[in-house]
């Protein structure tokens, strides 16, 4: 039924238990997972505006880096198949662009990430993942 399990992540609680909820699945189903960092274009910009601002955007994507490596360690010890991407974007998009481009089948992330917002609610970019994917959305 699923063969490719999209996970993005963020370092969150959420994202957490997004990366438990996904794996179980992905394993029940042996299906390769996706695991998907994005570095918020909307907070972090485009593209450094001065060198400096470089080794700022080099300490970002390492953080995803490292997110993204706990997941493909937690995969393989599952021995799952597993693909690992770091992105810059607009989150949402950048989700629903590699859900298409990658023929997922499952998305599978936390109902909502990083946000001031305690209550419990579903987060912005899960809302729209949720309300614009082509494929079942599982949000945890």
């Amino acid at each position: 039924m699923y063969d490719h399990v999209l996970i993005p992540i963020d370092g969150s609680d959420g994202s957490d238990r997004g990366v438990e909820y996904g794996l179980d699945i992905a394993q029940k189903y042996d299906a390769t997972v996706h695991t998907l960092y994005v570095v918020d274009k909307r907070v972090y910009g485009d593209t450094p505006a001065f060198s400096s601002d470089e080794l700022f955007f080099e300490q970002v994507e390492d953080r995803g880096e490292e997110l993204l490596t706990s997941v493909e360690t937690q995969a393989k010890d599952l021995d799952l198949d597993v693909v690992r991407v770091c992105k810059r974007g607009v989150p949402h998009e950048v989700i629903l662009d590699y859900t298409d481009d990658n023929d997922i089948d499952l998305i599978v992330m936390g109902r909502h990430g990083h946000s001031d917002f305690q209550l419990p609610h579903i987060g912005s970019c899960t809302d729209r993942v949720i309300r614009l994917a082509n494929v079942p959305v599982l949000p945890v």
